[in-house]
C-alpha cells in the first residue's frame, strides 16, 4: 500500500521485537511473547472480501517463513449485522491463507460492521470487528501553484480515460512546480493516507545527485507513504520531496477505518511515513493498538480513490 501488507510489514517485526530478552512489561505485545496469534485481512469497500491470513508470531532466533508461523486447520468466518456469514475455506498452496468462499459478485459494503471469527486448531477463539468507511468522496485532484492559492489545472482520472490517463495533457506536472492537492466533497472516515508510486522502474532521479553516496540513492524508494492523517481535513497536499523519480505516477488515497487508524499511529513500521512525507505520526507509543480480542494484528477496513500522472523533468 504503498499500503504495506501488515503479514510482511507489522508480523515480521513484531516475531522478533515482542520476543526480546531485554525488556519490560510495556514492551510485550501479549504474555509469553512467542505463539502469539496473529491476524492479518484488509476489507476494501467495493471489492470481493479479501484473504485472511493466520500466523503465529516466532522466537528472535527463527526466521520469518510463512511455512514456520502459519497457522492451520482453524475454522474462519466473517459475519455482518444482517446475519449475512461469508465462509473461509485453507488455501492449499499458501500456508495460513484463508480464502473467501462466497463469489466474487460478493462486495464489502460500506458503513457495514463486519465481525472476524476466528476458531483455532486448539480450540482457542480469535475475533476482530471493523466498520468500514463510507466511500471516499473525492472531489478534484488539482495542482495549484507555489503558494496554495491558485489552480493551475485540474488532473482526469482514471474513471475518465483509464490507463491513458498519465499521457492526458493536464497530468504532466513540470517538476518541481506547483502543490499537487487532493480535495474531498467530505471527510467521513476516521483517518487519511496518502500513498505515491512511481511505475516506471528505469526512469532516472530528478534529484541532484553528486553529494550522496550509493546508500543514499539507494534510500530513494519508488513507493511512499504519508503518515496518517485525522479525518479533521477536506484537502491534503503531496510534497515534492516525496517525489524522486521522472515518469508515472500512481497517487491513492485511502480512508481508514478505526482498527487501521489505530495501528498506523501507534505502530513506527507503518505510521513513520515514507522519507518525502515527514517525520512519525501518532502517539509515540511503543506498544502498538490492536483491535483483536486473543490475538494482534489487524482485521481493518477501507475505501479508495487514485489517479495518475507524469512528472516532466525540469527544463535544461
Amino acid at each position: 500500500m504503498v499500503l504495506k501488507r501488515v503479514l510482511l510489514a507489522v508480523l515480521l517485526a513484531l516475531s522478533a521485537s515482542s520476543c526480546s530478552t531485554e525488556r519490560d512489561e510495556n514492551d510485550f505485545f501479549a504474555p509469553g511473547g512467542v505463539g502469539i496469534p496473529v491476524v492479518d485481512a484488509m476489507l476494501v469497500v467495493g471489492r470481493p472480501f479479501s484473504d485472511v491470513y493466520l500466523t503465529r508470531t516466532l522466537a528472535p532466533n527463527q526466521s520469518f517463513t510463512l511455512e514456520r508461523a502459519a497457522i492451520r486447520g482453524a475454522t474462519v468466518s466473517i459475519r455482518d449485522d444482517f446475519g449475512n456469514v461469508i465462509g473461509y475455506s485453507e488455501d492449499g498452496d499458501i500456508p495460513g491463507r484463508y480464502l473467501s468462499m462466497v463469489p466474487t459478485s460478493t462486495r464489502v459494503l460500506p458503513s457495514r460492521t463486519y465481525r472476524l471469527s476466528v476458531t483455532l486448531d486448539d480450540g482457542s477463539l480469535l475475533r476482530a470487528t471493523t466498520t468500514t468507511p463510507r466511500q471516499i468522496d473525492v472531489a478534484s485532484w488539482v495542482l495549484l501553484d507555489d503558494t496554495g492559492t491558485q489552480v493551475l489545472q485540474e488532473l482526469s482520472t482514471f474513471a475518465d480515460h483509464g490507463d491513458t490517463v498519465y499521457a492526458e495533457p493536464e497530468n504532466q506536472i513540470q517538476y518541481p512546480e506547483g502543490l499537487i492537492e487532493v480535495r474531498l466533497n467530505s471527510a467521513p472516515a476516521t483517518g487519511y493516507q496518502l500513498g505515491l508510486a512511481s511505475l516506471d522502474l528505469g526512469s532516472q532521479l530528478l534529484i541532484d545527485t553528486d553529494f550522496l553516496d550509493d546508500e543514499d540513492i539507494e534510500s530513494f524508494t519508488r513507493t511512499n507513504s504519508s503518515p496518517p492523517f485525522e479525518a479533521n481535513e477536506t484537502y491534503f497536499r503531496v510534497p515534492w520531496f516525496a517525489v524522486y523519480y521522472e515518469g508515472r505516477y500512481k497517487l491513492r488515497l485511502f480512508a481508514m477505518d478505526r482498527n487501521w487508524y489505530d495501528l498506523a499511529r501507534t505502530d513506527p513500521v507503518l505510521g513513520g511515513g515514507g522519507i518525502g512525507f515527514g517525520g512519525e505520526a501518532g502517539d509515540n507509543t511503543t506498544r502498538p493498538i490492536f483491535h483483536v480480542e486473543g490475538g494482534i494484528g489487524l482485521f481493518g477496513s477501507m475505501s479508495a480513490d487514485s489517479t495518475g500522472f507524469y512528472v516532466v523533468p525540469p527544463p535544461n
